[in-house]
């Protein structure tokens, strides 16, 4: 069976190093690069198209193609012969299969163990998609927990990105041209997450998301 050819893409030096030194241990795979933006990542699939591509759901900071869902829309409508692994602390089912309907083979949740990319890229060998586990833990958190929790999920895909960028610290004409939709969309659909979440300022808002840890 021949090697897979991998590219890791993330902002941070210390995950990538970590993804490399796991991955590199591994008989079937081949690291092709490692990239630290969005752009790097598109200007290297132009030239050089591997197997898959292991990206970071967050990377902040590229204005020409943006992170997130509008990222991962990019590469599977431009790249659909490399096979798309996300890795990302976002644990809302409805972003998880937002991610799965833009086309990607697999999403590897953070707080998972990172062994689970290996698990993840054993299963696209075998041509099936891989689902991370245990995506819902239901009883093994508190009432509390579990209450904040049913708040984040009941965002929608939409909703969570405005909020996302907005606590990244973008105004709201920014949030519009980084997701390319109209002030006023973005503006309703803030409004709209603001109310799931219950919170009624911007700075109980940001307070919110600090303490839940929704973005990290």
């Amino acid at each position: 069976m021949e090697r897979l050819r991998i590219v890791l893409a993330d902002d941070h030096p210390l995950v990538l190093m970590a993804m490399h030194n796991l991955l590199e241990k591994e008989l079937g795979f081949e690291i092709a690069a490692t990239l630290a933006s969005p752009t790097a990542l598109i200007e290297h699939l132009r030239r050089d198209l591997p197997d898959v591509v292991i990206t970071d759901y967050s990377m902040p900071g590229d204005e020409t193609y943006g992170d997130g869902i509008r990222l991962v829309k990019y590469l599977t409508r431009h790249f659909p012969r490399a096979r798309i692994v996300v890795l990302t602390m976002v644990s809302n089912p409805m972003i998880i299969s937002a991610l799965y309907d833009a086309g990607v083979s697999a999403v590897v949740l953070k707080s998972d163990n990172l062994a689970e990319i290996v698990t993840a890229l054993q299963t696209l060998r075998a041509n099936r998609t891989y689902y991370p586990p245990g995506l819902q833990r239901e009883g093994a958190v508190d009432s509390h927990t579990r209450f904040i929790g049913e708040r984040i999920n009941s965002l929608s895909p939409k909703e969570f990105e405005v909020l996302r960028h907005f606590i990244q610290g973008e105004s709201m004409m920014q949030v519009a041209e980084t997701l390319q939709r109209s002030v006023k969309t973005v503006s309703g659909q803030k409004i709209s997450a603001m109310r799931k979440l219950n919170v009624r300022t911007d700075q109980e808002l940001v307070a919110f998301c600090v303490e839940s840890g929704i973005f990290q």
